[in-house]
């Protein structure tokens, strides 16, 4: 009945009760992308790499895959011994180079180019076409877009350019067999891929691979694979999908530490904002408040009313900041993922209902506490001052 009373009371003052819900929105919309954007980027990561069922990657002793221009030798025999691992199904190589689409003498922007054994490759799907094979290429589906290239056209590329005079060296033509879509390329980046051995050729890196991706049999660890093939083949380095994330956690941990940050700033905001409007709605029925004191009405009664004022403000609050964080998040997903080397599958908020129940949870816990300490003020109050003071 008092906790009813109170409530009407309080959404009398619609315009301040509008604006104090306003506010609670925002921070509560802050906070639910905070927590989405801790773990998002990671997790997202995590479902990128087992995608195509190449769990683990092989690499350079010391590297991450592609974090540098280092290739391991002989990859012809380090894959045949990758292979005999007990655990592994299929071995793909990938060698990264570098080519340039040829416009007649000049040559134009460097393409990302990737030398992949067709049979076994995880790095796109053919969305038109077919995988390439000897003298063919697939592109990516930003570069044929830009260029207006469709399945059975010749573009001609170059391996190196002639720096002094700006133009392509030893162009070779090309047939385009299939047009893909490259799964680790960020947002409109023109890539193509083509039979790892004319890639080593054209490039003169003999037998050289940038790293392999390895698929595991059903029902084996990753981890304990990783181990296996690092003890059978010392001179590379083995990453499972949870060691690549832990290094991904690293790399961005300064997401994390903003998160935490605004996180916390719109927790603080959260409780400013509910125990203003409390402590306002409070001192308004200090005669009320007083008056139920002195028929009889147990203290505890008149702070469980406060305190529920303070829950619901904060409720409702996160209920109308629900959809409004779900936008922003949307919003800034766009803008987060045009930096270059950002897969443009990944994302940077990832919906997780637990951390969503848990965000929401704080702060109508966080409103909740906002309101006991004014309403703790109003019932502590000694009831000859409090009727005194409301008489003055």
């Amino acid at each position: 009945m008092i906790v009813s009373a109170f409530l009407r009371s309080f959404f009398r003052r619609g315009g301040r009760t509008a604006l104090a819900l306003s506010g609670i929105a925002v921070s509560a919309a802050l906070l639910l992308d905070m927590t989405m954007l801790a773990s998002g980027l990671t997790g997202s990561f995590g479902e990128l790499l087992g995608v195509s069922g190449y769990a683990l990657r092989v690499t350079p002793r010391g590297s991450l895959p592609f974090d540098s221009e280092a290739g391991i030798v002989a990859g012809d025999d380090v894959g045949r011994r990758i292979a005999a691992v007990p655990g592994v199904r299929a071995v793909a190589p990938v060698l990264g180079a570098q080519f340039y689409l040829a416009r007649g003498d000049s040559a134009g922007e460097p393409l990302f180019t990737s030398g992949v054994d067709p049979a076994s490759q995880f790095l796109y799907r053919i969305v038109d076409g077919r995988e390439p094979g000897a003298g063919e290429v697939a592109v990516s589906e930003p570069l044929a877009r830009d260029e207006g290239l469709e399945v059975g056209d010749t573009l001609r590329l170059a391996a190196d350019l002639d720096v002094s005079l700006g133009r392509a060296r030893q162009t070779r033509a090309y047939r385009i067999s299939g047009v893909a879509d490259f799964l680790y390329d960020y947002a409109d980046q023109r890539s193509l891929a083509m039979p790892i051995g004319e890639v080593q050729r054209v490039t003169g890196r003999t037998g050289e691979v940038s790293l392999f991706g390895v698929a595991t049999d059903e029902g084996v660890d990753d981890d304990a694979l990783a181990d296996r093939i690092t003890a059978a083949v010392p001179e590379v380095s083995t990453y499972s999908t949870r060691e690549l994330m832990a290094e991904m956690d690293r790399r961005l941990l300064y997401f994390q530490q903003l998160a935490t940050i605004l996180g916390s700033i719109a927790l603080v905001v959260t409780a400013l904002l509910v125990s203003t409007i409390i402590t306002i709605g409070v001192r308004e029925r200090f005669g009320e408040i007083a008056t139920l004191r002195a028929i009889g009405v147990a203290r505890g009664r008149v702070l469980l009313a406060i305190v529920v004022e303070g829950l619901v403000l904060a409720g409702i609050g996160c209920l109308l900041g629900l959809p409004l964080g779900l936008w922003m998040a949307g919003r800034l997903d766009r803008i987060l993922l045009g930096f270059p080397g950002i897969p443009a599958k990944m994302t940077f908020f990832a919906w997780e209902p637990g951390r969503v129940l848990l965000a929401t949870g704080i702060v109508i816990l966080v409103g909740a506490l906002a309101g006991l300490l004014p309403g703790w003020n109003a019932v502590r109050t000694p009831l000859g001052r409090a009727l005194r003071e409301e008489a003055e």
